[in-house]
């Protein structure tokens, strides 16, 4: 006579409880490294888009031009200004493949709107009665922004044009402070071109 040998209710009531027990932690470190895979992403596009905002100005300011323009009211303004951590500029080389009739010269603004760091141009450099300037939103989640030239006595102008006493000779450089609540400070100073100030 052949006797069946099996596994008895309690073997398989501890061999289910192992088997859930390896499935809960399994199941945990699946989801823990899903979330720590979707942080490092959105770290990555976070940091992408610092970097896309930042060349972005960097570009723009190293085609500063001398040109002023006439502003709404036909007042002529400076070529650059800066007042309220917000820059105002004329820069050279705005593209034209579609060959309209335009200056290569565009008016652009940068300043932070809404917790957001945003460029702004104007369809003219010299700007009709009531023209809107068109804004694109750099970046998201900025605090503020800091934005002053600096001086070769390393002192930070952070008014521009100066008052009519100023004698601290012409600024060297470009300083500029974006505050981002996830990231901190980030500064960076770039060279101010020769003969535009």
């Amino acid at each position: 006579m052949n006797s069946c040998k099996g596994f008895t209710l309690f073997e398989m009531v501890i061999a289910i409880s192992i088997f859930a027990v390896m499935g809960v932690i399994a199941f945990t470190s699946l989801g823990m490294m899903t979330r720590n895979g979707q942080a490092v992403a959105d770290a990555n596009n976070r940091l992408s888009d610092l970097q896309f905002a930042v060349v972005y100005f960097s570009r723009d300011w190293m085609q500063v031009s001398p040109r002023g323009i006439l502003n709404q009211y036909g007042d002529p303004e400076a070529n650059v200004i800066i007042e309220n951590d917000v820059i105002t500029f004329t820069r050279s080389g705005w593209s034209n493949p579609r060959g309209l009739t335009r200056s290569t010269l565009q008016r652009v603004q940068y300043r932070v709107l809404d917790n957001q760091f945003v460029r702004l141009h104007w369809p003219s450099l010299d700007q009709g009665i009531g023209e809107e300037p068109i804004r694109v939103v750099l970046l998201d989640k900025v605090e503020s922004m800091e934005v002053g030239l600096q001086n070769p006595l390393d002192k930070l102008v952070r008014v521009w044009p100066p008052d009519p006493g100023y004698s601290d000779g012409d600024p060297i450089l470009l300083a500029i402070k974006l505050e981002l609540p996830d990231m901190g400070d980030i500064t960076r100073q770039l060279e101010v071109p020769n003969g535009v100030l």
